[in-house]
């Protein structure tokens, strides 16, 4: 079995900067939200005390801030240029903007999948109105191959959008060979970032994507309400705005002229007044990410799911379904699985957390999704409790 990467020193350092694990809370439910690390907070609490206790204005703190935050998501994402990042509030704002935002014609069609999360399906059904034809993949043993993909491409399709990990079974989509397989017929590809960045970096030029949408408040170790946009060249030749504002135009205060230069759209979706707490938290949080190592980060999660893994086998308990990918390229923070034995998984959830232990129940399967200070003592502890109950 895999090793954490962090020793116990490092780890117990990690930890000082989430409170509340030394107040007892076994939190394992980081793919629903996230705690607030230090940093983040001390963020936060810096913006909301400027405002609080004056000198109140700070607009001039404002554009730097932004661009700094901006830089850091283009780093982590690989975007040829921060310019193509756009702050937006969360995962169905990005996906919606880039369904509406593209001319359609009669007869287009999408490829998207059985397993999706709503934020990745609702932009597109109001599509079908205007003759676009949506096509769903259904799932083979909860994962979607690139061979699966293939079989539904036609002269006729237009785009794909994934997710990159699935919020149920937390498979992990392979999406270089996807981007490969777009690039080569000429498809725009668009992934839902939500259950992937924070626990697992995404490459957007590796990946060929035109669009990664996210919201913050998962992995990302953000508030909610603020997420981001990539959107590549390619794809931002294609779009038109679906909402504007007073920042969608070039010098924005000259209030008194109207009938001005609109900014590329990867600007103009920044429409107005920004959730500058929440991006100044984002900001801070992909910089502790690089504090820390993102790749350890990545390693430390996936020992973390292979244990959980080997535990629930280890048990020998034939009823026990495991819908997660044992192999770990198909996984990033999520394992999800099934014990017959507990009948009621919300009523189980709710006896967790009577004990100070989060986890999450999704279709009848109980989802656990560690971060990177968690340990394996957490793992036993959620385990130990929920087999307490057979």
């Amino acid at each position: 079995m895999s090793q954490s990467p962090f020793s116990a020193a490092e780890l117990n350092e990690i930890r000082k900067m989430f409170p509340h694990t030394s107040a007892g809370f076994t939190y394992l439910n980081h793919a629903s939200i996230n705690p607030l690390p230090t940093p983040v907070r001390e963020t936060a609490m810096k913006w909301i005390d400027t405002r609080h206790f004056g000198p109140v204005e700070n607009f001039e703190e404002l554009g730097d801030t932004i661009e700094l935050a901006r830089k850091r998501v283009s780093d982590y994402i690989h975007s040829p240029s921060p310019g193509q990042v756009t702050f937006m509030g969360n995962t169905s704002d990005t996906i919606s903007a880039v369904a509406n935002g593209l001319e359609w014609n009669k007869g287009d069609e999408i490829i998207l999948n059985t397993m999706e999360f709503p934020a990745n399906i609702q932009p597109y059904r109001r599509l079908e109105s205007q003759g676009v034809k949506l096509h769903y993949i259904p799932h083979s043993d909860h994962k979607i191959s690139v061979d699966q993909i293939r079989k539904y491409i036609t002269p006729k399709t237009r785009l794909v959008s994934i997710s990159a990990v699935q919020y149920l079974s937390g498979f992990r989509a392979d999406l270089r060979a996807i981007g490969e397989l777009c690039k080569e017929n000429e498809i725009l590809f668009v992934v839902d970032g939500i259950q992937a960045l924070g626990a697992v970096p995404i490459d957007v030029t590796a990946c060929h994507i035109h669009a990664l949408g996210t919201g913050g408040h998962k992995w990302l170790m953000a508030p909610m309400g603020v997420g981001f946009l990539f959107l590549a060249e390619e794809m931002q030749k294609q779009m038109n705005p679906v909402k504007t504002g007073w920042l969608s135009v070039e010098d924005p205060w000259a209030l008194t002229e109207f009938e001005k230069t609109w900014l590329p759209i990867s600007q103009h979706l920044e429409t107005g007044t920004p959730n500058i707490i929440g991006i100044s938290c984002l900001s801070t949080a992909l910089q502790l990410f690089n504090d820390v190592n993102i790749e350890l980060i990545e390693k430390h999660i996936l020992h973390l799911t292979s244990y959980l893994i080997n535990r629930l086998q280890a048990k020998n308990r034939s009823e026990i379904s495991i819908i997660t990918s044992v192999n770990p390229e198909e996984r990033a923070g999520i394992v999800s699985f099934r014990i017959p034995g507990i009948v009621d998984s919300e009523r189980m959830i709710s006896v967790l957390k009577e004990n100070k232990i989060m986890i999450s129940a999704r279709e009848n399967y109980f989802r656990v999704s560690p971060h990177f200070y968690n340990t394996e003592d957490e793992i036993d502890n959620v385990l130990d409790h929920l087999f307490s109950h057979l």
